[in-house]
């Protein structure tokens, strides 16, 4: 998980009188409201137990969103977690926090941190009150980056403002260290952060939110279910797609042939269609077909056309798909597949440009651009004679290979989401997100399917998913509890069936009922399956 898969709406569930993170209430108040409040400590009780206040109070703050961040996703590395608070910060509306510098020494036991706070809520709030302020005013920001990186690094990390909005500085900004890397130098503002020993109490609030969430998912088991713009495929997260989108934009003006590879599913032809698009042929037609999924026969007339009488059924001239490709695109997807025959035949198409009809001795001109496609290790099949490898190096004169979903793990959140707002509005269901927890599961499981399996998997969890909330009991259990390549593999049958009965009751939280139907078995099968674990 980083930082920016974080998603507002994937955090909050809005009810009429609540409003709820996770399993934390949280409540909206007003800028104006707060500040009036800053101005009464101020007033009331001076500015150094105002300060005090208000950064103990940023402080707690900070704590339990760094505690509900562990709790609730698996990061990449401290250094995404920690990340993660600013963006927190952003998504709350209390600022847009920018993180300029972020070094951790070798053994994470040192931290240097430089952020920058714009429109921060809390200089508004100060100048509204009290006007221009002699010295930065943010307190309760620091407080929270402080209390945040605290807790993420276990130990005491002070932030200090260095400069403010409130000040009549452009933006605010803060410089985060331990204490110990800050020497003498923090030694004035610690009077601020005294009496904070709160991580034990975060922790404690975290272990119950947790027994909290399982009762939750309990009761969302017995609720109704109810009957109830997109991000582009090519919204680009991770290097290795960036690289195969950035060729084939380079390469979509040209009209040299082209091969795109890869697994099955990986979106081979939507590539293809993105070329087509980007191309100067783009306003004439796409034409695709699926090479393997046609006879030798049928294939031959599809794609090159056919005279009158020239087999039996065809009873009128018709034209192939290359004629209606014409001034456009073609697209042949497993071109790995077809027959040495047809292979001579699409040679000739290439080298000459001409196409003759199957019955027809007269050569017809075409002007099209050919794209290929294929799951196949072409190479090897020119190597054991069963593809022409003159062909392979007419079709490969441009090759893009799509990297299978495992190895592009940053771009699988925008898919989801992307599918998830597609399905939505197929199925009628407008108001459908993905719950939080969702998340770690969607990104570690590996997709051998690719985007294909992570299309059918998000429109399977709207069709089952209660209250328009997908969660991860929406899933299928391949997906939850995904096979172990490094499982022992001595294990006998009856240890991996305890384990996956384990694992289905631990998915139900205990419903035995639930279990025995995703199981398929009997209560009393359960029960002796259970009872041999005692």
């Amino acid at each position: 998980m980083k930082a920016t898969d974080l998603k507002l709406q994937e955090l909050l569930t809005f009810s009429d009188g609540h409003i709820d993170f996770q399993g934390r209430r949280l409540v909206l108040h007003d800028i104006n409201a707060f500040s009036q409040l800053r101005k009464d400590l101020l007033e009331g009780l001076g500015p150094v137990p105002t300060r005090r206040i208000l950064t103990r109070f940023g402080y707690y703050w900070g704590q339990e969103d760094a505690a509900a961040m562990t709790r609730m996703f698996k990061w990449d590395s401290l250094e995404e977690w920690l990340r993660a608070g600013p963006v927190m910060h952003s998504l709350q509306g209390v600022t847009k926090a920018i993180v300029q510098d972020l070094q951790l020494d070798e053994n994470s036991e040192h931290l240097f941190m430089e952020i920058t706070w714009h429109n921060s809520g809390e200089a508004e709030e100060h100048l509204a009150a009290v006007g221009i302020a002699e010295e930065p005013v943010c307190w309760m920001l620091t407080g929270y980056a402080s209390g945040y990186a605290s807790f993420c690094m276990n130990k005491d990390i002070i932030f200090i403002e260095t400069q403010c909005y409130a000040t009549n500085k452009p933006v605010c900004t803060a410089i985060g260290r331990d204490v110990e890397s800050w020497g003498k130098e923090v030694e004035p503002y610690l009077t601020y952060f005294h009496e904070i020993e709160i991580r034990k109490k975060i922790l404690d609030l975290t272990e119950k939110l947790k027994l909290s969430e399982q009762k939750l998912a309990k009761q969302r088991k017995n609720l109704p279910k109810f009957k109830t713009s997109l991000p582009s495929f090519f919204e680009v997260n991770s290097p290795a797609f960036e690289r195969v989108v950035e060729l084939a934009t380079r390469v979509a003006t040209y009209d040299s042939s082209l091969l795109i590879t890869g697994e099955s599913g990986v979106g081979k032809e939507v590539m293809a269609r993105y070329i087509h698009r980007l191309s100067l042929r783009n306003q004439g037609p796409f034409v695709g077909i699926n090479c393997a999924a046609l006879p030798e026969s049928l294939l031959a007339s599809e794609l090159f056309g056919h005279k009158a009488g020239s087999f039996t059924g065809a009873s009128h001239d018709r034209c192939g798909l290359f004629e209606e490709a014409n001034n456009g695109t073609i697209f042949l997807d497993e071109i790995g597949d077809i027959s040495p025959s047809l292979q001579l035949n699409l040679l000739r198409v290439l080298q000459e440009r001409e196409i003759t009809r199957v019955g027809e001795n007269q050569p017809r001109k075409v002007n099209v651009r050919v794209i290929a496609a294929t799951n196949r290790d072409l190479i090897k099949a020119t190597q054991e004679g069963t593809f022409r490898d003159e062909l392979y190096y007419r079709l490969r004169v441009i090759e893009i290979e799509i990297p299978p979903l495992r190895h592009r793990t940053e771009d699988i959140l925008p898919l989801a989401r992307f599918f998830v707002e597609r399905f939505s509005k197929k199925l009628k269901k407008p108001n459908v997100k993905l719950d939080a927890k969702c998340l770690n599961y969607l990104q570690e499981y590996t997709w051998p399917g690719n985007i294909r399996e992570l299309e059918n998997t998000i429109e399977r969890a709207i069709v089952l998913c209660n209250d328009e909330i997908i969660r991860p009991e929406d899933f299928s259990l391949k997906i939850l509890y995904p096979a172990n390549p490094t499982a022992n593999p001595h294990r006998s049958l009856a240890e991996i069936e305890i384990e996956h009965i384990q694992n289905v009751l631990e998915l139900t939280h205990g419903n035995k009922s639930q279990a025995i139907k995703i199981l398929g078995i009997s209560q009393a099968t359960l029960w002796r399956k259970l009872k041999q674990l005692q």
